[in-house]
């Protein structure tokens, strides 16, 4: 399936300016928006039988009948990262699933299903959106992912916004070095060695790169080349701040390495970086990065947040002259060797 092409996107911090709303928060240049994204409220406060008579407004969108003024629209429902600082424009509604940011399965997809029927708190929702968080790393916003009804999975296209000019579709041969900062809840732990929340990072032949995500006990888990079997560590992320993930994809080696720096909410503080796995080999040919999926379980919890991504890439490394003047020598004997045999 092809992607609207509509302008560049960004994860970032979620803030206004990385193009996420939160109802009465937006600012761009410190100037107040308006709160509301017209189109997505009229959507469900018109009732119409095309749009499912759903006659509940979506979960931060503004006014609706929850009052919750924190949670920001579905990402998938408008144009999510793909305006402020950079790029200008304001929050928009959009067709859904039109922008950089897709509901695949469960999430804002099951809301629709079952409103107007919904009679639940504001936190027993399912939904991606940006939040507004007293203990947000940087500034005043997370993403949010909740899955409370049902599992949930989204999909997000990787810009050159992301990459700090250089376009994913030329990063087959490059090394990306990412860093993002993850906060996980507690109302799961009861689930022990059960993956609950993940990133999957993949090509753009939709290969599995790598996975990163954590148990309903907060543990960090991984996944190297479309494995299915989760590896858990011993790394326990805290819920009462946040912890850094530091991931590299080499498409050139074709290898991952990742590392933690996890949040002790005995000591509340950031422990030392912990390498998990160092130049681990994918076992095959990976192409461009350009996707990340994020998914996460039922677990009847309130919150699993991110903040700031950050990517950086460089060319991936040559072989050293010497490795180099090695590979020519071997290929020169396996030529003799050959011309030998045919003899």
């Amino acid at each position: 399936m092809l992607w609207p092409v509509m302008g560049q996107a960004y994860l970032g911090s979620f803030e206004e300016s990385d193009g996420y709303r939160v109802p009465g928060a937006g600012l761009v240049n410190n100037i107040p928006t308006d709160p509301l994204i017209v189109g997505d409220a009229q959507f469900y406060l018109n009732n119409l039988s095309a749009n499912g008579f759903t006659g509940i407004v979506a979960p931060g969108t503004y006014p609706n009948t929850l009052g919750d003024t924190r949670h920001g629209p579905d990402v998938s429902r408008y144009n999510a990262g793909m305006y402020g600082t950079g790029v200008g424009g304001t929050a928009m509604d959009i067709a859904d699933n039109s922008g950089q940011w897709r509901a695949l399965a469960g999430g804002r997809l099951y809301e629709d299903r079952n409103a107007p029927f919904y009679t639940g708190g504001q936190f027993q929702r399912n939904y991606v959106a940006a939040y507004d968080y007293t203990g947000a790393r940087t500034g005043t916003q997370v993403l949010n992912l909740l899955a409370y009804d049902r599992d949930l999975s989204y999909s997000y296209k990787l810009d050159s916004r992301d990459f700090k000019g250089t376009n994913p579709t030329a990063t087959s041969d490059m090394r990306i070095d990412l860093t993002f900062w993850t906060c996980p809840t507690d109302a799961d732990d009861m689930v022990t060695g059960v993956n609950t929340v993940a990133m999957s990072f993949r090509d753009s032949i939709g290969q599995v790169l790598v996975d990163v995500g954590y148990t309903g006990d907060n543990l960090l888990q991984y996944r190297i080349g479309g494995s299915l079997v989760w590896q858990t560590t011993a790394i326990s992320l805290g819920t009462l701040g946040c912890s850094e993930i530091s991931l590299s994809i080499n498409t050139g080696a074709n290898d991952i390495s990742l590392a933690a720096r996890a949040f002790s909410d005995i000591n509340t503080t950031l422990g030392p970086l912990v390498n998990v796995v160092t130049n681990e080999s994918l076992g095959f040919d990976t192409d461009n990065v350009t996707d990340i999926e994020f998914s996460a379980t039922d677990v009847d919890g309130f919150k699993n947040f991110f903040d700031d991504f950050d990517f950086n890439t460089s060319l991936a490394p040559v072989p050293e002259p010497g490795s180099a003047v090695m590979l020519l020598l071997a290929g020169a004997c396996l030529l003799g060797r050959r011309r030998k045999a045919i003899s």
